[in-house]
């Protein structure tokens, strides 16, 4: 992990352009200590109404640990000075001009939810576009799936909470699909963008950027794993692209496997890789079912018939046809239907 900082001078509530010196390397600072100019009305602009303990001058000032990049942007941790953290999200490629802008963040900071990432407030200048969100210190799905893969330390994912997760994160986009009137739309569901809560329920994060933001390129979208086939073309996220992603990432929970790069081959077809969605329907066309699930889990007794069941729920997820897919309240239900009680 990397450790940045903010840079520790105090700016009146204003953030002012970045050093755009050096782009190979990550920013040591969120401002640029050779210009003062201040944007006329940019101003970070909380949700909740609730009295927050921090402001834009303590975001600045507080250290980060850069958490990643994406095609977003970049993604910190901040720990203020009173110790409290945040995660911020740095937007690039936006394409939004400040009242879309607003108006989304607007829609997205009204979502209020146990099983969806908060919102906590935005920031809009010409340079700098910022989001801040609740941090959830159990990591993310995509973490727990696929880091430590072969050390002595890793603690492998039970039947049991890969199941709570996946209830969690149903839950949280069938709330996100009710925003807007019922339009709104994630465009970026993934296993990195699924969060653990205190009691392992999966949270849906990074909510409705696509819609600001500049599309991603074709390539992306053929190779993440993780898009619908539509996607690939028309590059325009739906709910119905939402319902696949998520379906993905049930495969996802179930297999071990990344979509993102997934170890599988078709020996009938010259052993070609395949996306993660159609070696499980080759496999299962087998009737090898059972081969199809992570390893960390085949010790695991009497629970067999379960993940078979959420198998056949994101495999209906993922139909190539858009509408083959079921809704996501549906999802919930058939997910909630596997066990009676959690």
């Amino acid at each position: 992990m990397m450790i940045t900082c903010f840079g520790k001078s105090r700016i009146s509530g204003k953030l002012r352009k970045r050093d755009s010196s050096s782009t190979s390397s990550p920013p040591r600072n969120w401002t640029s200590k050779d210009d003062n100019t201040e944007e006329e009305g940019s101003k970070i602009i909380f949700f909740g109404g609730k009295n927050h303990s921090f402001d834009l001058d303590d975001l600045l000032s507080s250290s980060a640990q850069v958490l990643g990049k994406g095609a977003f942007g970049t993604t910190y941790k901040v720990t203020m000075e009173d110790m409290s953290t945040v995660v911020v999200k740095r937007l690039k490629e936006v394409v939004a001009g400040r009242r879309e802008f607003e108006q989304q963040m607007e829609i997205i900071g009204m979502i209020r939810h146990e099983n969806v990432a908060e919102l906590k407030a935005y920031y809009y200048s010409k340079d700098d576009k910022l989001a801040v969100y609740s941090y959830y210190t159990q990591g993310s799905l995509s973490q727990m799936l696929h880091g430590n893969i072969g050390m002595y330390d890793r603690v492998p994912l039970s039947w049991d909470a890969r199941l709570r997760i996946a209830t969690g994160a149903a839950r949280g986009l069938a709330k996100i699909h009710e925003g807007n009137n019922g339009r709104l739309i994630h465009g970026n569901i993934k296993s990195s963008n699924i969060f653990l809560d205190s009691q392992g329920y999966g949270c849906i994060g990074d909510i409705g950027l696509t819609t600001i933001m500049r599309s991603l390129p074709r390539r992306t979208c053929l190779t993440s794993g993780y898009h619908a086939p539509e996607i690939t073309d028309t590059r325009r996220s739906t709910q119905s692209s939402d319902v696949y992603s998520f379906g993905v990432v049930l495969l996802e929970l179930l297999t071990g496997k990344s979509p993102a790069s997934p170890a599988v081959t078709d020996a009938e077809h010259g052993g070609e890789n395949m996306d993660l969605a159609s070696w499980i329907r080759n496999v299962v066309a087998k009737d090898w079912t059972g081969e199809v699930f992570d390893i960390e889990m085949l010790s695991e007794s009497g629970v067999e018939d379960e993940m078979v069941e959420m198998l056949q729920i994101g495999l209906a997820c993922v139909g190539v046809k858009q509408q083959e897919r079921p809704r996501i309240a549906q999802v919930v239900k058939l997910i909630q239907d596997i066990r009676s009680t959690e």
